[in-house]
């Protein structure tokens, strides 16, 4: 047995972003706390930055065993046949429409999906779902699920569904968690079920009962090293994605 190949995509800082370095030049990154989080479970993590052709993606879904979607900037709405709100929130249309090919081809393969945050959001998107573009303009009484002063977070309490496999994986049905985010699942995308929400009613992490792994939660268990749930959570991920030579 080798070390499992965990491909992790990437966000976006494009070329006109104000930045002392690489001036005038797009760039691609990850936060460092996802590397450590796979990292540190005995992973090799793969950053994988966003393609614009996609008829590669078979073969590179074949030589990896997971696939782990990160948070980043706003799912694009056109991508679930939506009008894009007018905002200040960066929308990145190309990263977008690549992890919908990506969740596609780990169905196909049935690779295990693990999304965080905005990843939570488009395995929704990639399977047909809408989301709410802005909470607190189209939620009434959502509580702040935005960190307004990161890089400290924002905490709240989730109620997890009893008979779910987050709940078996967690084993409990409420949990603290970090959060930021304005965007959230609306409808949801086919084969999937709730699994956990926020006390305003915001769903907080799905799941595909008839895969052999798809979860996604809209909290950052990257950043809860702390807490045993976040060890948890990786764990029943890495659980599924066997490496041979």
């Amino acid at each position: 047995m080798s070390l499992p190949i965990i491909a992790m995509t990437m966000d976006q800082s494009p070329a006109a972003d104000v930045r002392p370095f690489s001036t005038g030049a797009d760039l691609y990154f990850i936060n460092a706390a996802y590397c450590r989080y796979v990292e540190k479970a005995g992973c090799i993590p793969l950053a994988l930055p966003t393609w614009l052709e996609f008829e590669r993606i078979p073969a590179l879904m074949q030589s990896i065993d997971g696939l782990l979607l990160s948070g980043g900037d706003d799912v694009f709405a056109g991508a679930y046949g939506e009008s894009v709100i007018p905002g200040t929130w960066r929308i990145d249309p190309p990263r977008t429409f690549f992890e919908i090919e990506l969740v596609a081809e780990a169905l196909r393969q049935n690779k295990p999906v693990f999304g965080i945050c905005r990843g939570c959001q488009m395995i929704n998107v990639a399977l047909g779902g809408t989301l709410y573009q802005d909470i607190p303009s189209q939620v009434a009484d959502a509580i702040q699920h935005r960190s307004p002063d990161k890089p400290r977070w924002n905490y709240h309490g989730i109620h997890i569904e009893k008979h779910s496999a987050l709940g078996a994986i967690l084993n409990t049905t409420s949990l603290r968690v970090t959060t930021s985010h304005h965007q959230s699942i609306k409808a949801l995308g086919q084969g999937l079920k709730i699994s956990a929400r926020s006390q305003d009613g915001i769903i907080e992490a799905i799941e595909a009962p008839e895969q052999t792994f798809v979860l996604g939660v809209q909290w950052h268990p990257e950043t809860m090293d702390d807490d045993v749930s976040s060890r948890l959570l990786l764990q029943a991920f890495l659980d599924q994605c066997h490496h041979t030579d």
